[in-house]
């Protein structure tokens, strides 16, 4: 086990947090007006940045630092042309003069939402399109692209999808920190804690550091892309991650569930459902959420809550994505 002074000290020190240029990874926590009851609360994760979206700022938190102190001058990004983390990673990037190279899944999509907003960013003949079919090898393709560059003298660094990588580790790990400031600040305890996860960085660091803490709470992980066992497959690389990080055996395994989404299963779908309750959580709770995360763990975290009578002080992490809802606006399944 190790203690939670010792925790932060390694995350302000990967996160640079002692410095004028360092990300803010606080955000506040307030109670849902959900079933009549008190003990909910959502953590406002989507309000640590605007562009920057929410959970993506504290993976590059750790990110950024660490390719500042390598020198590296070009990173190639991997993801799909609406993904938040390479918009997230276009801004970043940018204002840190590191230049971005684009894989991303193709064909060229409509410009609309973040797809639209990263063009703001990179010139359409910037970026790698990698069809569906080759998908699986995008990885060997930005390697390969990237062993070509370096041979030409340029420092370069490949960002896997997701930022899933151990230099996101650190700042992931912040989420916990944050969680528990919160406890303390509000004088509660979190018995359930519901998270979304994508390729699952944050969220398979949020139980990797509640085993390094010996932490008590039960994770609810609500997985929106790929399947149950590549969620586990990579909650094991991070729990390696983490070993290495504190230099710590951990044998414990984190106590949680998963669930697929209530509704709109396929990755990136969206239904009259959906929409329906990113218009329920603004007029009730005064909340913007997205179609392709945020919404859809809400909605499966609500019926969740109802259909397992859990008890306790419940939290729903907000992870951002809300710039994404700018797609969907003009949509007729959004006239709800």
């Amino acid at each position: 086990m190790i203690q939670e002074s010792e925790l932060y000290r390694k995350i302000a020190e990967a996160c640079r947090l002692d410095t004028a240029e360092a990300y803010r990874l606080q955000s506040r926590i307030h109670r849902l007006q959900w079933f009549g009851r008190t003990d909910i609360w959502v953590k406002r994760d989507d309000e640590l940045g605007f562009g920057v979206s929410g959970t993506k700022l504290r993976k590059h938190a750790s990110i950024i630092p660490s390719l500042k102190q390598q020198g590296i001058e070009e990173v190639v990004v991997i993801g799909g042309a609406h993904s938040n983390n390479v918009l997230s990673a276009a801004q970043t990037l940018t204002e840190n003069n590191i230049r971005m190279i684009p894989f991303l899944l193709g064909p060229p999509p409509r410009k609309q939402g973040n797809a639209k907003v990263l063009s703001l960013f990179v010139d359409d003949r910037e970026i790698h399109w990698v069809s569906r079919s080759q998908w699986a090898d995008c990885e060997v393709l930005a390697n390969n692209y990237a062993e070509k560059r370096r041979t030409e003298g340029r420092k370069i660094f490949v960002l896997p999808e997701g930022a899933h990588h151990r230099l996101a580790l650190p700042g992931s790990l912040s989420l916990l920190v944050d969680i528990l400031r919160n406890e303390r600040e509000s004088g509660i305890r979190f018995d359930h804690i519901f998270i979304d996860a994508g390729t699952g960085m944050v969220a398979q660091s949020l139980l990797a550091g509640a085993v390094a803490l010996e932490r008590k709470t039960i994770f609810h992980v609500v997985v929106l892309a790929g399947s149950f066992d590549e969620f586990q497959t990579g909650l094991s690389k991070v729990m390696q991650y983490t070993r290495e990080f504190f230099d710590v055996s951990l044998e414990q395994v984190p106590d949680y569930c998963m669930y697929y989404p209530a509704t709109a299963k396929s990755f990136g779908s969206t239904n009259k459902t959906v929409f329906k309750e990113i218009q329920r959580i603004a007029r009730e709770d005064g909340i913007i959420t997205d179609p392709v995360y945020s919404a859809k763990m809400f909605l499966t975290a609500r019926l969740t809550i109802l259909d397992k009578k859990l008890e306790g002080n419940i939290l729903l992490i907000h992870s951002g994505g809300g710039l994404a809802l700018t797609g969907f606006m003009d949509q007729p399944v959004f006239s709800v």
